[in-house]
């Protein structure tokens, strides 16, 4: 957690284990923006995110009537916090510019490393629809804008002069030509909307049957629309106009293979670079109602669209509008998840979680970013320093140069470590000139450190009452060590869960024995999982590491046997930073006979067939009073749920399910009758 400095509080919370260490550092200065209005930003999970900062701008705070735009770490610490008018949406960074929609006006300005507003990007002859945009390398920008039309809605029940909210499409060149414009409704018809929607009523005064609420390039000829109430992504062709292909919905084209729920209500479309199409789907009318990232790729020639992966998050999550995806130039996996909790999960390749942040009971964010940057307002000379081999009892010093590149006399206000082993000598503020330099002195001494190899982020603040700004330097030492690390395996008891998840601790950071880091890519060929002992069956497992490099994190495939005894045994292949090997460690477990109870028969018969399912389930029973059914993942999340059961015989479709193992639990008069493991393909 983030320590009380000097009277300030930067509302951080670095969750649970996977963090190490707090923020600590000098600060000056009366009450801020910043330290008034930025939220408590709880990490929940951290194993190796991809590097880069998130941009996130609010449309909506709950605890105070403001909104802000920052710019924040992977520790959850801001380089750049400043309040804004109105609301502010849409954030998008690309080749070194911000791109957001900010304020009264709500246009879209372009800011360039400086924070400056270099362009305006707006709509002509139709409002603006701040959803979303896209701009290629030729520069030419797409928007979304709005139309309010009057229509006779006599025949569909509703009155003669309805309102209909419909969209247009605008493209621009670099020199802000309009090139064309596309009107939905001279391509669409309002039948086209999903009248199962709770957003669609074709018989009130004001009709929204589109909702158009994504656009992206797709070719030098072609756009990508979604289309939130059809249920649908158009493709258009950028110089005609006309409709190339519909994906889902009334007027879907495509056979999809791998997927038979598609996709309900999505918020957000975008073209891989590997050619797949991907979707941000609400899921709003899916049964039951689970929100989840798809990937399709797409045969446009016979159109088949396949299923290549959807992400759900564990356990489920459903944003019932916004929400958004970005594919990362590493291919992790960001989602933004609405106003939900949590407010973004950034996954591996692999569908690990690599990061996760939570702010969503203090502000929401419609579109989340992730980019490597630097503002350029004021530079460090460096952006790393390594202080080499530690004397055993002296401060190590680095002067490291700031320079300021604005017209303006600029302060350093304070400083920001996650450790005690690194600080700044100057007492703050200090000023640097305009256009002119300063040096700090980068102090090293890890007198106190337990580990030989310590590596931490100084964050360098100028801070005013209405703008918080910082640089960061990564800083490294080392300390003479020659003490080996060690490891501690949990749990290591009797009676565990079946959904436990297997941790193994180390006292120190550690990587390969080769100096490669340690991953979640390369960490599986480390473990060993078996029943019994080392000579017994193996386990499925999947395995991640923490960012600090402390903690390996182990999940089984499936969900663990009652009364049953595992091994886990991490081999050698493991050191410390300095060189030091890791002894392999052992340990065991065992879980509980009360599960296994569970999983016995009851004096009821109960089929549950067939497993392997497809997604078609069927149960029967020969209960006379009304029975429940739960079904579980292996993690122990409740996926699907039925109640008041009546008849003996029931059908269950499990399509939104992932593959994998799941527990079926079928209760009456409030006792359990059976547990069925269940295998969906």
């Amino acid at each position: 957690m983030l320590r009380k400095v000097n009277g300030l509080r930067y509302g951080i919370l670095l969750g649970l284990f996977f963090i190490s260490g707090c923020l600590t550092g000098v600060f000056s200065q009366d009450t801020t923006d910043m330290e008034r209005y930025f939220p408590d930003i709880q990490i929940t999970h951290s194993n190796g995110p991809a590097p880069g900062y998130f941009f996130i701008a609010t449309k909506k705070q709950y605890v105070n009537d403001v909104n802000y735009f920052t710019i924040i770490d992977n520790y959850g610490t801001p380089v750049y916090f400043r309040l804004v008018k109105d609301m502010a949406a849409g954030t998008q960074v690309r080749d070194g510019y911000i791109y957001m929609l900010e304020g009264p006006e709500k246009v879209y300005f372009k800011l360039d490393s400086f924070f400056h507003k270099l362009d305006t990007f707006n709509t002509k002859g139709y409002k603006l629809d701040g959803h979303d945009f896209d701009i290629d390398e030729n520069g030419h920008y797409l928007l979304l804008g709005n139309q309010l039309r009057t229509v006779d809605m006599t025949q569909y029940g509703g009155p003669s002069d309805a309102t209909v909210r419909d969209k247009v499409v605008q493209e621009f060149d670099a020199d802000k030509n309009l090139i064309f414009t596309w009107k939905a409704w001279e391509h669409y018809q309002i039948t086209d909307a999903n009248e199962n929607s709770p957003y669609v009523d074709l018989t009130a005064s004001t009709v929204d049957y589109l909702h158009a609420n994504s656009i992206k390039f797709d070719s030098d000829t072609s756009f990508l629309l979604s289309c939130r109430h059809f249920d649908e992504i158009t493709k258009i062709d950028r110089r005609t106009g006309d409709i190339i292909w519909r994906l889902g919905g009334k007027h879907n084209e495509f056979t999809f293979v791998n997927d038979t729920i598609h996709f309900s209500h999505p918020h957000t479309v975008r073209k891989l670079e590997n050619g797949n199409i991907q979707i941000f789907d609400n899921g709003d009318l899916h049964n039951p109602q689970i929100t989840s990232v798809v990937e399709y790729r797409l045969d446009e020639v016979n159109k088949i669209a396949t299923l290549v992966r959807r992400q759900y998050h564990v356990p489920d999550v459903y944003a019932d509008h916004g929400g958004g995806e970005q594919m990362l130039p590493n291919n992790d996996l960001l989602v933004y998840w609405g106003m939900e909790s949590p407010s973004f999960t950034e996954y591996h390749p692999d569908g690990s979680v690599a990061i996760e942040m939570d702010y969503s009971s203090h502000s929401f964010a419609s579109r989340v970013a992730k980019a490597v940057w630097k503002h350029k307002v004021f530079v460090t000379a460096t952006d790393t320093i390594n202080f080499g081999m530690w004397d055993g009892y002296t401060e190590a010093e680095y002067l490291l140069t700031l320079h300021n590149n604005t017209d303006s006399v600029l302060k350093i206000t304070g400083y920001l470590t996650h450790t005690d082993n690194f600080s700044i000598h100057e007492d703050l503020p200090v000023e640097i000139p305009a256009h002119g330099d300063k040096d700090i002195t980068v102090v090293y001494f890890p007198q106190n450190a337990q580990t030989g190899y310590i590596k931490d982020v100084l964050t360098i603040q100028s801070e005013y009452p209405h703008l918080y700004l910082a640089q960061q330097v990564v800083m490294i030492g080392r300390k003479e060590d020659i003490q080996a690390p060690e490891a501690t395996i949990t749990p290591d008891t009797a009676h565990v869960p079946l959904n436990a998840v297997v941790r193994v601790n180390f006292t120190e950071p550690v990587r390969l024995i080769n100096g490669t880091e340690l991953d979640y890519k390369n960490v599986d060929t480390l473990v060993t999982f078996k029943k019994d002992g080392p000579d017994g069956e193996s386990v499925p497992y999947n395995a991640n590491v923490s960012t600090d490099k402390k903690h390996i994190e182990i999940i089984p495939a499936d969900s663990l046997d009652p009364d049953q005894t595992y091994y886990i045994m991490v081999r050698e292949g493991l050191e410390d930073y300095s060189g030091n090997p890791l002894p392999p460690v052992s340990g065991k477990f065992s879980t509980g006979s009360e599960i296994a109870d569970l999983l016995t028969p009851g004096k009821h018969e109960v089929q549950v067939y067939p497993n392997p399912t497809e997604g078609n389930l069927v149960i029967k029973t020969d209960l006379n009073s009304a029975w429940k059914i739960r079904i579980f993942s292996m993690l122990g999340t409740l996926m699907t749920e039925k109640d008041n059961i009546s008849g003996d015989r029931i059908e269950l479709k499990l399509f939104h399910l992932n593959p994998g193992m799941y527990f079926v639990v079928i209760t009456a008069d409030g006792k359990k009758i059976k547990t069925e493991k269940v295998i969906v393909k």
